[in-house]
């Protein structure tokens, strides 16, 4: 299915200037966080080059996350407004519209049984679908359902291999460009997870897509 350019916009100027963009040499090269010093890793991608060094990890945000990007994720995904799956839609589309994309595999973070049962949606998978973008869903959760949000630093980094690629869909990774996309970056430790599964699966490279950093 090829994917449609969106022309129109769903926020008004004045939530579009409570958001922060994030592009350019003021970030860091690794996770997109904001970053001064140019062309440089940050000290968190420094760690995690001594945890994974055959990874060559990029991760691309759009915006830092703020108190508007916290209103926005308390709403949609904790209290279930699923119209605010629109929200950054014609944003999403324009990152996955973009030439450098094209025939690559778009894979979202799944959620657990238990977010599923209470939310009964995927958020990551909504905004996808909001900005008309066709992904893969090849991961499976396998976690207790623990929120990465109710952890501490210490805690999110202590986490395990809360994900699962079943041998089938292994295949369909195996030589594929990959990103992985999900809602929010805060230590990374959920994306590295599933780009390990990714690694594992012989995926010719891995990147990743996030909303916010």
């Amino acid at each position: 299915m090829r994917l449609k350019k969106l022309k129109t916009t769903t926020l008004c100027r004045t939530c579009k200037q409570k958001l922060n963009h994030l592009a350019g040499s003021t970030v860091c090269p690794g996770c997109c966080r904001e970053w001064e010093e140019i062309g440089n890793f940050c000290s968190d991608c420094l760690k995690w080059q001594l945890i994974y060094p055959n990874y060559t990890f990029k991760n691309t945000a759009l915006y830092q996350y703020n108190s508007f990007l916290k209103e926005w994720i308390e709403a949609f995904k904790y209290k279930g407004d699923y119209r605010l799956a629109k929200v950054f839609a014609p944003e999403v589309n324009a990152y996955f519209y973009s030439y450098p994309q094209k025939g690559k595999l778009y894979i979202p973070i799944p959620v657990s049984k238990k977010s599923m049962e209470l939310r009964g949606f995927n958020q990551v998978e909504a905004v996808l679908q909001a900005g008309g973008v066709t992904y893969a869903p090849l991961l499976k959760h396998i976690g207790r359902g623990e929120k990465q949000s109710s952890k501490d630093r210490k805690g999110r980094m202590m986490s395990k291999q809360p994900f699962e690629l079943a041998p089938r869909d292994a295949e369909q990774i195996r030589n594929k460009k990959i990103i992985l996309i999900d809602d929010v970056y805060t230590t990374g430790r959920t994306l590295f997870h599933a780009a390990e599964l990714m690694l594992d699966a012989q995926a010719e490279s891995v990147e990743t897509f996030t909303i916010a950093r």
